[in-house]
């Protein structure tokens, strides 16, 4: 009589810094239910993996689940996978980094769970052959991948009914198991008599396996789901329905298949992941990082935070403390998008910056004030990166802009404002208000006469000058302990219909340990005809949120939410704070400019639609300039990073 073993495989994870509602919700409409079916069907087992995020949850909040799932692993009916603590894409962090994440996670389940892992969840089934051998070291015997990945190795359908071993870029290998497609998309959308009969339809005389394996929060999270799969009974139906066919279906781990089957033999993997990763990355996870400058930049600094924290000297609980911060700025949910919000989420994006920060505050604890040139984002061209214990200041040639603001103290980037873009789920016309730009700050604006707050905030307006994306000169000089920043441009502004040669040279000046820092704007012209200019500067400055206590700009007229959307007049000082961040950005300006202020908001794809998501606030002071000829026009202001207190 055919036969088949099945293996059903859930992956349960919440990002790091993700609020706490949110993964309330998931535990009362997924996690519970499945455990509450589960506990009704003894006969059923199951392969489980929770990330560490969400194991510290529930050990803090929801204890009782991990009771469940210690006494399912006691009684044979659960297998527990490890994986990154964290949830990192592994193939993007460094490999002693991916060794220490999976074996934070192993010894978490061991001591908590009472479980000794043998396979592993591979994060968003991001394969590479380069893992095979950190993997190995890790103590991971097998991984799951996804069939795609199997079908590009030239494998065919029919023969993905087991699991292989997979070949390393060492030469070595590891076990590997195939995610069976039909069952992924079958489960939970089409009836359990569908399930079974594809199941029918996949039995043979030869031992095999088809495994389902994919998210938790699809049964229960997602639209819909949870009135269906428990308010309805499907789940219910189908363990219901594989306990009445165990004549011939055999519900397995996939430990105990592999005590009782080899591999089907050896496969050399390309690099993959699920079809629709595919689609959404166009074919490789690594271009996530070119199409989203910010999520490559914040890539870029969690790789420095490593390599800072791997060379720290001393206590081994410092040390340990800065492992467990870096390990968490690597969670994997803001570097990328995919259906659901991703690094749209600045609260995730911002989190793990904060994580990064903190991290980098125990490596790099800072000792009055430094500077490197260093191609810090790998475009071939050298940044300037200046710290002191206070701040980070991150400059780039191009624009001659700061790209990384950070309080140190309150270990948050200011400048975590994510540039707004077209994406496919947004409907024609909607969210037209895209950028032609990054969201850094001072960016150096000549506008058109005819340009206003509307035009300017939704990126729809006149730009009279080459300098918004063009390369600076760079000069440091550092004497003491204070560093300047020279940045200087030959550029031009268009008057009319004459193109008219403008330079700009603006100087930052860092010193001592104070926040502050102090910037000066130069503005000549080379002609002999006097230039009527409007000229700005451009912020983009991102706190923790738009609205509600305790997130505000103070202005001259009072106070209003960062989220606020206006012009105002003669403003010689001003600052925006966050309370809850701890955070307090000043502007003083030497020149009282006019200034605009507006929130930057993106469209994201969330599970409930597509809404708007506060990513920062947009401060641009502009003042009316005469330049004349051999005359320069100048103006300062300084930027200072202090403590928010609360009312």
């Amino acid at each position: 009589m055919p036969h088949i073993s099945v293996a059903f495989c859930l992956h349960n994870h919440q990002p790091a810094g993700n609020f706490d509602h949110v993964i309330e919700k998931a535990y009362r409409l997924a996690y519970e239910p499945f455990l509450d079916v589960l506990a009704r069907h003894p006969e059923m087992k199951v392969v489980l993996h929770y990330s560490g995020v969400l194991l510290k949850w529930l050990g803090e909040r929801r204890p009782e689940a991990l009771a469940t799932v210690r006494k399912l692993v006691g009684e044979g009916r659960a297998e527990l996978l490890t994986g990154g603590f964290y949830e990192p894409i592994l193939p993007i962090i460094p490999e002693r980094d991916r060794i220490g994440q999976i074996q934070m996670l192993t010894e978490h389940i061991r001591a908590r769970l009472g479980a000794e892992p043998r396979g592993m969840w591979l994060t968003e089934r991001v394969w590479e052959p380069e893992l095979v051998g950190p993997l190995k070291r890790a103590g991971v015997r097998y991984t799951i991948v996804d069939d795609s990945t199997f079908a590009r190795a030239g494998v065919p359908a029919e023969e993905r009914l087991g699991y292989f071993t997979a070949g390393g870029s060492e030469g070595d290998g590891i076990e590997v198991f195939p995610i069976n497609g039909a069952l992924r998309h079958a489960i939970p959308f089409q009836e359990p008599e569908a399930v079974v009969e594809e199941l029918r339809r996949l039995a043979g005389e030869a031992h095999r396996l088809a495994l389902f394996a994919d998210d938790g929060e699809k049964l229960g999270e997602w639209p819909g789901t949870h009135e269906r799969v428990y308010e309805e009974g499907w789940l219910e139906r189908l363990f219901g329905l594989l306990a009445e066919n165990r004549e011939w279906v055999r519900v397995m781990t996939l430990s105990e298949f592999m005590e009782e089957s080899p591999p089907a033999g050896r496969v050399e993997l390309p690099p993959g992941s699920y079809s629709e990763m595919m689609e959404w990355s166009g074919g490789s996870w690594w271009n996530f990082l070119e199409r989203y400058p910010e999520s490559k930049l914040m890539h870029r600094k969690m790789v420095r935070v490593s390599e800072a924290v791997a060379a720290m000297e001393g206590s081994e609980e410092v040390a340990a403390e800065a492992r467990d911060y870096l390990y968490r700025g690597q969670s994997n949910d803001p570097y990328w998008h995919g259906v659901f919000g991703g690094l749209y989420l600045l609260h995730l994006r911002a989190g793990n910056y904060r994580s990064l920060l903190k991290a980098e505050n125990l490596a790099r604890p800072g000792r009055g004030v430094e500077v490197e040139r260093v191609d810090f984002d790998g475009d071939g061209r050298e940044e300037v990166l200046v710290s002191s214990p206070r701040v980070n200041c991150y400059l780039h040639s191009i624009g001659g802009q700061i790209f990384e603001l950070d309080d140190r103290r309150a270990a948050w980037n200011l400048l975590a404002t994510l540039a707004r873009r077209p994406e496919p789920y947004h409907e024609k016309g909607a969210g037209g208000e895209y950028d032609w730009y990054p969201r850094r700050a001072l960016i150096d604006h000549f506008l058109r006469e005819d340009t206003t707050l509307e035009g300017f905030s939704a990126c729809r307006y006149g730009e009279q000058g080459d300098f918004v994306g063009q390369p600076y000169a760079v000069d440091v000089d550092s004497r003491g302990d204070e560093v300047t920043v020279r940045l200087r441009r030959e550029g031009g502004v268009w008057v009319g219909e004459e193109f008219c040669p403008v330079r700009v040279a603006k100087e930052l000046v860092f010193g001592g340990e104070s926040g502050e820092i102090g910037v000066t704007y130069r503005l000549e012209q080379s002609g002999e005809t006097p230039l009527s200019l409007w000229f700005a500067s451009e912020l983009n400055l991102s706190l923790s949120s738009g609205t509600g206590k305790g997130h505000y700009y103070d202005l001259p007229r009072g106070r209003k939410p960062l989220a606020h959307r206006g012009s105002h007049r003669a403003v010689s000082e001003m600052a925006l704070a966050d309370e809850r961040v701890g955070c307090r950005l000043g502007l003083r300006f030497e020149r009282p400019a006019d200034v605009w202020t507006f929130p930057v908001e993106t469209l994201s794809q969330g599970l409930e639609g597509v809404e708007r998501v506060f990513q920062g606030s947009c401060v641009t002071p502009h003042w009316r300039v005469d330049l004349r000829p051999k005359r320069p026009w100048t103006v300062g202001f300084r930027l200072s990073v202090a403590a928010a207190e609360a009312d």
